[in-house]
């Protein structure tokens, strides 16, 4: 062990001592070099090393910025549940009776050493000794002290895993973003459940996951009109195919004058459907049917068919009937009767940006009072009690903070930034949101060890766990799966975009690249596809890849939506740093 020199500061009526001698970050970079990458024409093009060394430091400065500290009577503590922190935490301990202050003790089990300070409360910020602990396992205790130093008692203590602040450049990419979508699309299609929609206007019973209509089905109008825009050979088959899926979903949307009528459903119990989809067939989640009226708008762009202009109209006037007074929708209705299943409340950011889409870019101005009320409703409560629910129609519902996302709150930071020219404090409330999702979220390097996850129930992880097989960097899912997927990331990458967009920070845009580029790396491993869980695992199903040289490995591609969100990322992050609109000239076609 390193001999270490502790020391006292006096600042702002806190007491603190730390060692000198630490370990610092590992280092995570593959490559300390000039990262040209595919994206020599835009924003990046020109940055060497010297810039990603000050992004570094500048991500270790922003690592003190604190989350929405909690404050007893005050402003509540959201971390309870979480298991990791890259920004500073504070955490919501007692008050010791006959305490005059409080000494704080972080143990490192990097390096066996204790770092302390002292506080005149219980709850405040690490902030005194963040910097200096090393990324790993760390033991946090807090002590009552009378005004002679002597221990009154123990106010709290908990474990947390310091995590990795940004580090890059990371990953080189393996492609430029366009070729890398394209790729993704193609073997997509050598699926045979895939390519089936050139003919089928229904789904084949091969792939489970057809059991989430809206979601999967929805997913692959959204690919295919993608892919259409890229491929002027493939074109008039993909819109066929989107054509198809579209048709599918039509048919078998609830029928007019139910309660609900026009959405599709959110499940099927088919002959192939998984437990969960067995057993909600009689429930809808609420927001689905705004993606899968999206999607129909991609569709619509495409083709200029009003059909399904008219669908997505229908779609947002049964949100307009059905939104609660407060301003949000029940998370899950029954189906029958449109009542809500559980108390828990849709975070309305997908109806929101399908009703907004409607308005500015179709005229449809009677729905611009329902995505304000929607909008209003976010302000008034995950905006105040920072409580991002997960919500996901594969699990269950949670209150409380114990299963938080980063997708609903990255989303929400999103449609700040694109109103902060009207309202000044959108973009710190944006940014607040975008380091909140980074922090619990964002594995840049060093994961978490594979230990954390076991339970009392759970003594032996489940494969996902498997953290040294992760590739960072990349993101996580939720509290209940923490896991590296690969629509986590594209929904990161869309917010440090428009972040660096509105904020002009380069620092976001080295995030959004770093974490595209991964993609790339991921999809190069799974041979062709966006694989859904960004890690190199064996996985239930190997996929060929008519584009590959060598033979794919084996890694679970799983969820359509998934590889089709990344693209969209990929494909809106190539626009910035390439400058090139790719959808709207249509010069990629692979031979």
């Amino acid at each position: 062990m390193k001999n270490s020199t502790s020391f006292l500061i006096f600042a702002s009526g806190i007491i603190f001592s730390f060692f000198a001698c630490s370990c610092s970050p590992g280092e995570g970079s593959v490559k300390s070099v000039h990262v040209p990458g595919y994206y020599t024409n835009g924003p990046a093009g020109d940055w060497d090393t010297v810039d990603w060394s000050r992004f570094h430091k500048q991500a270790a400065e922003e690592s003190l910025q604190p989350i929405r500290p909690g404050e007893p009577g005050k402003s509540p503590f959201w971390n309870g549940y979480a298991r990791r922190f890259i920004y500073v935490p504070s955490f919501n301990f007692n008050n010791v009776d006959n305490s005059a202050k409080y000494r704080y003790t972080v143990t490192s089990d990097v390096n066996c050493q204790n770092y302390t300070f002292e506080a005149e409360n219980p709850w405040s910020l690490l902030t005194p000794l963040w910097k200096e602990v090393p990324v790993g396992i760390a033991h946090l205790k807090v002590e009552g002290l009378d005004k002679d130093n002597n221990v009154t008692g123990l106010a709290g203590e908990r474990m947390f895993y310091k995590a990795a602040p940004f580090n890059g450049p990371y990953n080189l990419p393996v492609t430029d973003y366009p070729s890398s979508v394209i790729r993704n699309m193609q073997s997509l299609l050598n699926q045979d459940h895939y390519r089936r929609w050139k003919t089928d206007t229904i789904p084949s019973e091969e792939y489970m996951l057809y059991c989430y209509p809206a979601k999967i089905v929805g997913s692959i109008i959204q690919a295919m009109t993608i892919y259409a825009s890229l491929s002027e050979e493939e074109s008039d088959a993909a819109i066929n195919m989107a054509h198809n899926a579209a048709r599918y979903l039509l048919s078998i949307s609830l029928p007019p004058g139910s309660v609900i009528e026009f959405f599709p459903p959110t499940y099927l119990d088919r002959t192939n459907s998984t437990s969960v989809a067995k057993r909600k067939p009689d429930q809808l989640m609420m927001f689905y049917p705004a993606i899968v009226g999206s999607a129909y708008l991609d569709l619509y762009d495409a083709t200029g068919n009003n059909e399904y202009l008219e669908a997505s109209i229908k779609i947002a006037e049964t949100y307009a009937k059905t939104q609660l007074t407060a301003g949000s929708w029940p998370l899950m209705v029954w189906i029958e009767s449109g009542d809500a299943v559980e108390d828990n409340l849709c975070v309305p950011t997908d109806i929101i940006n399908f009703l907004d889409r409607l308005v500015m870019n179709y005229g449809k101005t009677q729905f611009r009072e329902n995505s304000d009320k929607a909008f209003n409703w976010i302000m008034e409560n995950p905006m105040k009690t920072f409580h991002w629910e997960g919500q996901f129609e594969d699990m269950g519902y949670s209150k409380h903070y114990s299963n938080m996302e980063r997708g609903k709150p990255l989303a929400f930071a999103v449609l700040l930034l694109a109103h902060s020219e009207e309202v000044p404090g959108y973009i710190e409330m944006a940014e607040e949101l975008i380091r909140f999702a980074e922090d619990q979220f964002i594995v840049w390097e060093q994961p978490l060890p594979r230990e954390l996850f076991r339970t009392s129930w759970r003594p032996i992880p489940r494969r996902a766990y498997y953290t040294s097989k992760w590739f960072t960097p990349c993101a996580l899912e939720q509290y209940d799966f923490y896991t590296p997927i690969d629509a986590s990331a594209a929904s990161a990458i869309l917010a440090y975009k428009k972040a660096y967009e509105i904020t002009g920070k380069e620092l976001y845009l080295a995030k959004a690249i770093s974490l595209a580029d991964n993609q790339t790396v991921a999809q190069d491993l799974a041979g062709g596809i966006y694989p859904t869980y960004t890690m190199n695992l064996a996985g239930r199903k190997k996929l060929s890849d008519s584009t590959a040289s060598n033979e794919p490995n084996e890694v679970w591609t799983g969820w359509l939506n998934c590889a089709t969100m990344t693209s969209n990322a990929l494909l809106e992050l190539n626009e910035l740093v390439s400058l090139t609109d790719i959808q709207s000239k249509n010069i990629y076609n692979h031979e």
